[in-house]
């Protein structure tokens, strides 16, 4: 077995063992001790157990359409759900089901681990960002505890993992497997598959190498690359179904994240629920307070309810990271300017978005996760460039004793 094949194996076997912990815990905690961690979980399992009567009962599930024809029931979340207990025979076992659930979402840390690896990155780098996604308490947790944030999770790592061999090569499977994470993406939440289909056609636009296989010019494949996944958008019907969803300009978006964000801020971990963001200067204006709030809350000063708390440890440890992370961006645009490029558009897009939405402390940390699984992939190139420094320094010095040594 290579190197690879082993990494791959670990980052799987405790993902899954740490989400599964993690989900029952959260499910005795629930129902033996009464503590809210899964209550909004119990709500799509009820739903996917319905889903899951009627295709035993070999007929079209109406509760599935009409969380299809709507977008307050994130209906990949059911459909999996749903999947799962029809492979039960409608047994409704929790404990299985957080099996089954976690059995899929468990491969999001190897996707991360892929994406380093196609990035350039070495095997043991990418290894740590592997294991930033497999061990922090917050992926474990909305990963394992049936909350859609696992499944999201999985369809960004899967749009970005084939969005990047589709800025290198050209097949048929990377194509649909781009476009059905991005589907998958608008099925569990449809505001980031908008966020998300702009930044794929930015990464798309951006390929890699002087020339592609028998010498085609990449220019002209990426064209075609983004016609192709142009078509298959505007043929889907998504784009339509964005549209749909969303304000019809750009100061309607403003106002309906502003009037989200105070409607959070109603909570008892709210913040800035006094400040206006509803018009391009006053968003602006209010864009780095948010960014503070995304990016760093809940700070160790900041105590209030148990799960409020139980954070601020995990949020502490990611901080510390950051400067690292910076180091790994630098790092990582030197080895792939292109691939790196469509992982950090990402990233501002996401906090940009989140600032102006995010209301409360809870929100925060539980969307942040979506750009922490971004910036996994920037620390692991930090701390190879670390490694790179302490095995320089190292060497220098045992140079500088050679010459004492051999008298």
């Amino acid at each position: 077995m290579n190197e690879d094949a082993r990494h791959v194996r670990h980052l799987y076997g405790w993902s899954f063992t740490l989400r599964f912990g993690a989900g029952l815990l959260g499910w005795l905690l629930t129902v033996v001790a009464g503590l809210p961690f899964l209550e909004d979980a119990f709500f799509y399992e009820a739903i996917g157990a319905q889903v899951a009567q009627d295709w035993l009962a070999g007929h079209a599930s109406e509760v599935l359409s009409h969380a299809m024809a709507t977008r307050g029931i994130p209906w990949l979340m059911v459909a999996t759900i749903g999947g799962i207990y029809w492979l039960t025979a409608g047994v409704r076992i929790v404990p299985a089901l957080l099996a089954g659930y976690c059995a899929i979402t468990a491969l999001t840390p190897v996707l991360t681990y892929k994406i380093a690896r196609h990035l350039g990155m070495p095997p043991r780098a990418a290894l740590f960002s592997g294991r930033l996604v497999a061990f922090s308490p917050a992926f474990a947790f909305w990963s394992g505890a049936l909350y859609k944030e696992g499944l999201v999770l999985l369809m960004l790592n899967l749009c970005f993992y084939n969005v990047l061999k589709l800025q290198q090569r050209w097949t048929w499977s990377t194509m649909a497997a781009a476009f059905g994470s991005l589907t998958g993406i608008f099925a569990l939440r449809f505001y980031l598959a908008a966020l998300m289909t702009g930044v794929t056609f930015v990464g798309l636009a951006l390929g890699r190498n002087c020339t592609s296989k028998g010498g085609f010019p990449v220019i002209l494949r990426q064209i075609f690359i983004v016609g192709a996944f142009s078509l298959l958008v505007i043929g889907s019907g998504l784009q339509e179904d964005i549209a749909a969803t969303l304000p019809t300009d750009f100061d309607e978006v403003l106002q309906t994240l502003d009037s989200s964000r105070h409607d959070l801020g109603t909570a008892a971990s709210g913040f800035s629920a006094g400040i206006s963001g509803g018009t391009p200067a006053a968003a602006a204006a209010y864009l780095p307070v948010g960014l503070g709030y995304f990016w760093f809350a809940p700070t160790p000063w900041q105590w209030g309810q148990l799960r409020q708390n139980l954070v601020i440890p995990e949020t502490v440890v990611w901080i510390c990271l950051y400067p690292i992370m910076i180091l790994g961006l630098r790092r990582a645009i030197r080895s792939d300017l292109q691939g790196s490029l469509l992982l950090a558009i990402a990233a501002a897009v996401i906090s940009c978005f989140y600032a102006l939405f995010a209301g409360n402390i809870g929100t925060v940390y539980r969307m942040r996760i979506q750009l922490w699984l971004i910036l996994a992939i920037f620390a692991g190139w930090g701390r190879q460039a670390l490694w790179e420094k302490r095995a320089q320094a190292q060497a220098q010095r045992r140079r500088a004793l050679q010459p004492l040594l051999c008298r």
